[in-house]
C-alpha cells in the first residue's frame, strides 16, 4: 500500500488570509483537528491544528490570520511513500495528520488517523456476530 491509497483525495483547505476564528469554527462544524493551508495554486504553505488555533487565539481571534498561527515546517509525503512510511511519520513525530504533495509542492490530499483506521477497519474480518453496542 501507498500514501495514495489512503490519502483523501478531497481534504477541506484554507487559505492563509483566512481569519484564525472562521477556520476554528469551520473546524468545529467539520469535526476536524487539522487542515492543509494552501495558496492560490494549491500549493502547501502550512498546516493549522488546534495547537496552533489555542496558541493563535490571543484576544484578537476576528482578526488573527491562519498564516500567521499555521505551522509553515510541514513534514509530507507523496503519493508512492509506502504507507509504513507515512505511519512511521506519523508515530515518530505524533502527528495526528500528513499532507500528500507532489514535486511541486501541490497538495494531493492529506492522511489523517481516521483514513488509517478506516484503511484498518476495512482489512480485519471478524465474524457478523461479533460486533455487540452497548
Amino acid at each position: 500500500m501507498r500514501a495514495k491509497d489512503v490519502m483523501n483525495k478531497e481534504p477541506y483547505i484554507l487559505y492563509g488570509e483566512d481569519t484564525i476564528l472562521d477556520a476554528s469554527k469551520f473546524m468545529k462544524k467539520e469535526r476536524m483537528r487539522n487542515l492543509p493551508v494552501v495558496d492560490k495554486d494549491n500549493k502547501l504553505i502550512g498546516l493549522l491544528t488546534l495547537r496552533e488555533i489555542i496558541e493563535g487565539l490571543t484576544g484578537k481571534a476576528e482578526k488573527a490570520l491562519v498564516k500567521d498561527a499555521m505551522v509553515k515546517d510541514v513534514k509530507t509525503v507523496e503519493p508512492e511513500t509506502p504507507l509504513k512510511g507515512a505511519i512511521q511519520v506519523m508515530l515518530l513525530n505524533k502527528f495526528g495528520c500528513l499532507p500528500v504533495i507532489d514535486n511541486n509542492k501541490k497538495l494531493l490530499g492529506i492522511i489523517t488517523e481516521t483514513d488509517l483506521l478506516k484503511t484498518l477497519y476495512e482489512m480485519v474480518t471478524l465474524p457478523d456476530d461479533f460486533y455487540k453496542v452497548n
